[in-house]
């Protein structure tokens, strides 16, 4: 039991660092878009390998986090709004360009999918500070 509670833990702190490393590296990628340019060349192809991380290590650190083991050691109210933000706003980026790529959609409707995923991106991003934060916090 407690090999599987120290592994349990040991993914939830490697997906997390995963999660947040992608995150600010998504974001840095990004950061043109806000002033109107656009994702190409070497900074496309970073993103989308940071994207890569992010949706392989998202999904793991919210098994992993919502575990029952894991959901007693929630030590406030603000890091469980925090996780929650992280996930909803991660997947639904997640979505948003996964819809994207279906051959389904408008022009305008792939726009509007587009800037949606940006901005939640830009969301998933501050949450994934909050979790690290109060991860942090937690812990002193």
């Amino acid at each position: 039991m407690l090999q599987n509670h120290r592994l349990s833990r040991s993914i939830r702190i490697v997906s997390l660092i995963a999660v947040v490393g992608a995150a600010g590296v998504l974001t840095v990628t990004a950061l043109p878009t806000l002033s109107g340019g656009h994702l190409n060349g070497n900074r496309l192809m970073i993103h989308m390998m940071a994207s890569g991380v992010m949706v392989a290590a998202l999904p793991i650190y919210g098994l992993t986090r919502l575990l029952p083991s894991s959901l007693a050691k929630f030590q406030s109210r603000l890091a469980q709004v925090a996780l929650r933000c992280l996930l909803l706003c991660g997947m639904l980026t997640i979505a948003t360009m996964f819809a994207c790529m279906l051959p389904v959609f408008s022009t305008s409707s792939m726009e509007s999918l587009i800037s949606t995923h940006g901005w939640l991106g830009y969301l998933t991003a501050i949450a994934a500070l909050g979790v690290m934060a109060t991860s942090f916090l937690s812990r002193r």
